[in-house]
């Protein structure tokens, strides 16, 4: 059952990426700028940022099961629009409906999870759960490469949609809430409302939000999108090497979101302090993409990109922290604040690079100063993270008052 949910997870991971190796085709197709290319992104991110708390108490209150089914249509549609569109506003459309059924599926995911194992196993699936997302990347990358160039746009993307479909009908027919059928909302005397404020305002939550922000954003700032023009102008990359290069960043997160799950699960004492290692590492790596100028020899690039990837994969306890820093009722709600972390931050940064890039000139110096954006966010994540370390994690009492927001 939780293999079911991971994959649904898998395609929207492959949805959500689709251009991160079809950003220049999609430019020529659109006659769009480095901005309009952007702009695909940030309206994916901002709908499925904003969703992710009304989705959050959807998964506490009405069971993952019907809300995994809504995103699954909603990307289906998304895709075959996307795939169809000539236009820019209708492609647009298409990137807005990928978004927001995108927004449906991680958080419904691990409340699936939830469901099926025990709490002491719950970091390690959750981060298997990105892995196999990861896996959804890793198509997205040379793969839908290798599609676009043999039957072009229209098909590729067409048949993402169809196979969207086909899972969708699967899922309808075979998936189960948990062992026991069909769940009992998780409830509560607290209206929505009060739960998300108690939720907010605990430190523990913040601190998995900032992990998210952190480690998840500067991952997906680069894969969305704009690493592909950033390899080509800034590092002289062939479009083919980019595209390699993406893969070299997802296969870090991919490998390094099982282990930093093990971990979390074996011994969660250490999950904060493996959030601000990780953290250190990836604002060091951006340090080197935005400051040495290019190309860099890909003995240096390679590392640094799949370093990066690596902090995304360790992105992936902070759900697993703000499961363990809130009361049961909270959890969903906990989740998908954590989750607004990560898409938050791309959105600002994608949309800041996107402008950025043309009004320098477009050129190798601009892609570079550009993505300064994602280095000056990464050190003030990296900061907040810092400054939250000592909750990391740690569940508040029923009686405990929750302190002000610092």
């Amino acid at each position: 059952m939780w293999g079911l949910g991971a994959l649904c997870y898998l395609t929207a991971l492959f949805h959500r990426m689709s251009l991160s190796v079809a950003g220049l085709t999609a430019q020529e197709r659109f006659s769009i700028d480095a901005t309009g290319l952007a702009a695909f992104s940030v309206v994916q991110m901002v709908l499925y940022a904003l969703l992710q708390v009304p989705v959050g108490a959807g998964a506490d209150r009405f069971g993952p099961r019907r809300l995994l089914l809504a995103g699954m249509a909603l990307m289906a549609a998304g895709s075959t629009v996307f795939a169809l569109a000539t236009a820019y506003p209708l492609a647009m459309t298409g990137r807005a409906l990928i978004g927001a059924g995108d927004a449906f599926l991680f958080v419904n995911v691990v409340r699936l999870a939830h469901n099926w194992f025990p709490g002491r196993r719950f970091a390690l699936v959750s981060a298997l759960t990105g892995m196999i997302g990861g896996l959804g990347q890793l198509i997205a990358t040379a793969p839908l490469t290798a599609l676009l160039g043999t039957f072009g746009w229209t098909k590729s993307f067409l048949a993402a949609g169809i196979f969207t479909v086909v899972l969708l009908v699967v899922v309808s027919l075979l998936l189960q809430e948990s062992p026991h059928g069909k769940v009992a909302p998780v409830v509560s005397d607290e209206p929505l409302r009060v739960s998300l404020r108690h939720a907010w305002k605990n430190r523990g939550t913040r601190h998995a939000m900032w992990t998210h922000f952190t480690l998840m954003g500067t991952f997906v700032s680069f894969t969305a999108v704009l690493g592909q023009p950033y390899l080509v102008s800034a590092q002289g990359q062939t479009p083919g090497g980019a595209s390699t290069l993406l893969t070299v960043v997802v296969l870090g997160f991919v490998l390094v979101s099982t282990a930093a799950g093990q971990i979390g699960s074996r011994r969660p004492d250490l999950r904060g302090r493996l959030v601000a290692t990780a953290a250190t590492v990836s604002v060091l790596c951006w340090v080197v993409l935005v400051a040495v100028p290019g190309p860099l020899p890909t003995a240096v690039l390679a590392p640094a990109l799949f370093l990066i990837g690596a902090a995304g994969g360790v992105s992936m306890l902070a759900f697993d922290l703000a499961r363990t820093s809130n009361h049961g009722h909270q959890g969903g709600i906990a989740s998908g604040i954590a989750n607004m972390g990560g898409f938050s931050f791309a959105v600002i940064a994608e949309l800041g690079v996107g402008i950025l890039v043309d009004v320098l000139g477009g050129d190798a110096l601009a892609h570079r100063l550009a993505f300064g954006v994602v280095l000056v966010m990464a050190l003030a994540g990296t900061f907040r993270l810092f400054r939250l370390h000592g909750h990391a994690g740690v569940q508040p009492r029923r009686d405990q008052v929750l302190e002000p927001v610092a």
